[in-house]
């Protein structure tokens, strides 16, 4: 993340102290819906309809308001950074159901084209098979520094996650 500062006394802030808020509770006997979208729009939470659909149904199940500190984890839980079930939901195009989620649309590759694919999709990683190298590291049998020819596979790394909008709304996907 990056933030313009004009002079050198904005960056006072950074080193500044500040008093934890009270705890605050959101009300939500009256309209627990328009409650939260209201308490949505105050924290700056980004709930979707059907997350505030979610917690109001299950906070008037267990006939007790949210503390704002619950909103916001529940916000930041399930924001774009930890969206990972979204590559697993349905997918419906046009009307039409597709009988592949979005993670298996992307591991379709892989069954289209397994050639040379040593691990596919483990932990968002996978390994393909690289070519003969010359690595510098000591010999096991004498743990005297040496060449040796190897394969030298390469690694993938993805990683899937933004920064959730509340912290950094601007870089997006500065993370990967």
């Amino acid at each position: 993340m990056e933030q313009v500062l004009s002079d050198g006394a904005e960056a006072e802030m950074l080193f500044s102290d500040a008093k934890p808020a009270p705890l605050k509770s959101i009300d939500i006997s009256l309209d627990a819906i328009a409650a939260l979208q209201a308490a949505n729009i105050d924290l700056g939470l980004a709930l979707s309809a059907d997350e505030i659909d979610y917690l109001a149904e299950n906070y008037s199940a267990l006939q007790r308001n949210p503390t704002d500190v619950e909103l916001m984890m529940f916000a930041q839980a399930n924001s774009e950074h930890c969206r990972h079930k979204i590559f697993n939901a349905d997918w419906i195009i046009d009307g039409k159901v597709k009988n592949k989620t979005l993670f298996g649309m992307i591991r379709n590759t892989y069954h289209h084209s397994p050639d040379g694919v040593l691990s596919a999709y483990k932990d968002n990683a996978s390994v393909v098979e690289g070519s003969e190298a010359s690595r510098f590291f000591p010999a096991s049998n004498t743990q005297e520094y040496a060449y040796q020819q190897e394969k030298v596979h390469m690694l993938m790394k993805v990683e899937t996650h933004n920064h959730p909008t509340a912290i950094s709304p601007f870089p997006g996907a500065a993370t990967g």
